[in-house]
């Protein structure tokens, strides 16, 4: 398993808007009448928004989210503006501060599978049976035990509203949605754990005034921004190793200027291991092809060309310049030794697969893949982008003539 720790960085523009919403509610006050009645009805725009933006790119989880933070918006507004010591809106935040981790919860955990399918039915009909489910716990809880009371009971400490029960369960979400999100890299992880944070505050501070209005809008801009991000995704990064795409490399090359060099980069007789292992196996030899290559070093950015190749633009930078790091992003791909597992050998069973495992080893193949590369540059007879690419894309055929695993410029 992969860790992103340049993941945590996507939390910025979330945490961004929680901290502007926080400071822009110590002056609601000063708006005028229209424009408080259009502030106080922001979230329910942003949201439909939002839900719009999922609907037209097949996204479930974000369109749950928004429909999600409609009717938590709604809630608060309109049966929580009252008194905590009142036993009926006791219950009910004790509902709502239950549905809310858990809904998070369950669509940080569920894979994305879309939104028209039998999947996406069956996902969106657990997510309504789940929030029922908690609006019945809500009144139920604390009349189990005195201890649940206590345990449930709103204001543990000044200036606090939460419950200790519910906090915990917040707590949890937050380790859960950090955990996945540096392990998956995904815009729509940042979104939610970002949009959990502000109605947490909701429910945390409820106590202060203009929070719900403040905090509810930054939770559906959460959910915008991450409805915005996922389909720049869906447009410019490659889905299977996660590179930027064709797209976004003729954009950057639209944009260069000055020196630059550029590498073709291409994995050797990947036609015949795709033959050999079959495609799935083939699809981890990228994936593995493409988490080197993006590290490499020198200024470059590497993008996913197509198929088996793949592009790296050096800014600012000359042929010599730009080896050295290729070369090492070069033998360390050579050096990599993969295990294939022998399909035949597999156990078919759960049970016999709980006995064989850490008992018995799998026959497996060793292997390894290697990388040819052209380089060049751009100059007097290369003067525009796709000059410099198909230099370097005959440099490349030089290498995999010469003997393949090797750069040629």
């Amino acid at each position: 398993m992969q860790f992103y720790s340049a993941a945590l960085m996507k939390m910025l523009v979330p945490l961004t808007l929680i901290g502007a919403a926080l400071l822009g509610r110590l002056y609601i006050d000063q708006l005028g009448s229209d424009a408080r009645v259009i502030l106080d009805n922001l979230a329910y725009l942003f949201c439909l928004v939002a839900l719009f933006m999922a609907y037209q790119f097949n996204r479930s989880r974000l369109m749950l989210a928004s429909f999600g933070v409609v009717i938590f918006y709604w809630v608060v507004q309109n049966y929580l503006q009252a008194s905590l010591s009142d036993p009926i809106v006791w219950g009910r935040f004790l509902a709502i501060s239950l549905a809310l981790p858990i809904l998070i919860l369950y669509l940080l955990l569920l894979p994305e599978r879309g939104i028209w399918n039998l999947y996406g039915f069956v996902f969106s009909l657990a997510f309504i049976m789940l929030a029922l489910i908690c609006v019945q716990l809500g009144p139920w809880l604390p009349q189990v035990s005195e201890a649940a009371q206590s345990y449930y009971a709103p204001r543990p400490v000044d200036g606090y509203v939460l419950s200790f029960g519910a906090t915990l369960l917040a707590g949890l979400v937050v380790v859960v949605g950090i955990a996945l999100l540096t392990t998956r890299n995904e815009e729509v992880d940042a979104a939610l754990i970002g949009t959990f944070c502000s109605l947490y505050l909701v429910l945390a501070l409820l106590h202060l005034e203009h929070i719900s209005v403040a905090m509810c809008t930054a939770a559906a801009l959460c959910l915008l921004w991450g409805s915005l991000r996922s389909s720049h995704a869906m447009a410019y990064l490659d889905d299977l190793t996660g590179l930027p795409g064709r797209r976004a490399l003729n954009e950057r090359l639209k944009i260069l200027g000055g020196d630059y060099a550029i590498a073709m980069l291409d994995v050797d007789h990947f036609k015949r291991f795709n033959d050999t292992y079959g495609h799935d196996v083939g699809d981890e030899v990228l994936k593995l092809v493409a988490s080197r290559i993006r590290k490499v070093g020198g200024g470059g950015t590497a993008y996913r060309y197509g198929g088996e190749e793949f592009c790296v633009v050096f800014p600012r930078r000359t042929v010599e310049e730009s080896v050295e790091p290729l070369e090492h992003v070069r033998e360390e791909i050579a050096g990599y030794i993969m295990s294939i597992r022998d399909q035949k050998f597999r156990p078919t069973g759960l049970k016999e697969g709980t006995r064989k495992r850490g008992a018995t080893r799998l026959r497996s193949d060793q292997v390894s893949v290697t990388i040819s590369g052209g380089i060049a540059e751009r100059g007097i007879e290369c003067a525009e982008a796709d000059d410099v690419i198909a230099v370097a894309d005959k440099n490349l055929y030089k290498a995999k003539k010469a003997g393949r695993n090797r750069l040629a410029h």
